[in-house]
């Protein structure tokens, strides 16, 4: 039999979280095709199978956040025998609880159970909302087959004794989480303070006429770029009081997605043409779109550029990029 660990993607990264099963438990893989998808914080990758087999039993379901190197599925001969208890005594106990059933199922073939609460089965995720927003189990009534409680349960409860109605609840995927943390975390630890300047934009808006498929947005970082050079003390970070300013001046450019705020680089952007910028950017706006920038495309930026002009923000108060020390935050044209 052969392990399905959770891996490492970057040297920073913890944690991952199996979004989808690509093969379903019981079916054959090769090696090389696709076995999982996995979300980290900063976006979804395919997984391929390191070895070939029947995917014998998934150890973590979906959903499920666990930490690097955990195993999370096994690969082996479809008639081999294999006890599968010891993977659910290592792995997070909340997984754990809720596979254990699937793991008797396994061993002794007796039909799959999910956690029990005071008599009712209970979804992982329905549990997990319920505690999230206070919800006694035991009061919920499941509609699902053989009532089983689902989410929608969970948040009818809610709605029946609450004098506001809940109309739904989102979750948070790890883009999002990582976003919240990254901006809480900038708000508390970094003194943040804005200052503002009006520009006249008629010779940028001529250039933007002068070069064929090139953005105002495109211009913008350009700029900045190539200011930067001038300036590079705002090329910088502090660390452990000092403040290390840096030769290469990497945009990192704020693009809003379906999946949440993401802020992929533009490395040596004062070194690229404008054409080459504008191409880039096209580039890595409808990967983060589509949920495909890799690590490194979010690695190693120096300064920030968010440009919200496009949907009539005139003026706003933009949050630092950690661990960054400047963000240039720009609005709408106005006559």
């Amino acid at each position: 039999m052969n392990e399905v660990k959770m891996p490492r993607l970057g040297v920073t990264m913890k944690t991952g979280t199996v979004s989808s099963w690509i093969v379903e438990e019981g079916e054959y893989i090769e090696k090389g095709d696709y076995l999982f998808e996995l979300e980290t914080e900063k976006s979804t990758v395919e997984i391929e199978a390191m070895t070939s087999g029947v995917l014998r039993k998934v150890i973590v379901p979906e959903g499920e956040e666990v930490p690097v190197n955990t195993v999370i599925a096994i690969i082996a001969d479809e008639d081999e025998v294999i006890d599968f208890t010891p993977y659910f005594e290592t792995i997070p106990s909340d997984v754990a609880e809720v596979q254990s059933a699937a793991t008797v199922e396994a061993v002794v073939e007796k039909p799959e159970v999910t956690l029990v609460v005071s008599g009712g089965k209970v979804a992982p995720k329905a549990r997990q909302l319920a505690k999230q927003l206070g919800v006694a189990l035991e009061v919920v009534i499941g509609t699902g087959k053989d009532g089983l409680i689902t989410e929608k349960d969970v948040q009818n409860a809610v709605s029946q004794n609450s004098f506001i109605k809940v109309k739904e609840t989102i979750s948070l995927n790890n883009v999002k989480k990582s976003m919240s943390e990254n901006m809480l975390n900038s708000w508390r630890n970094i003194p943040q303070f804005t200052q503002i300047v009006s520009v006249n934009m008629e010779h940028v808006l001529k250039t933007k006429k002068e070069l064929e498929g090139v953005s105002i947005n495109d211009l913008i970082v350009k700029t900045v770029a190539n200011v930067v050079q001038k300036n590079l003390i705002v090329n910088s970070s502090l660390e452990d009081n000092n403040i290390v300013v840096y030769e290469d001046i990497n945009i990192s450019v704020a693009v809003n997605s379906e999946h949440g705020l993401v802020v992929p680089v533009i490395k040596n952007a004062d070194k690229k043409l404008i054409t080459e910028i504008s191409k880039e950017i096209k580039g890595l706006s409808e990967k983060a779109q589509n949920n495909q920038l890799t690590l490194d495309e979010f690695a190693h930026g120096t300064i920030t550029v968010s440009n919200l002009g496009s949907l009539g923000i005139e003026t706003g108060t933009p949050i630092i990029n950690i661990p960054q020390s400047t963000i240039i935050f720009a609005g709408s044209i106005q006559k």
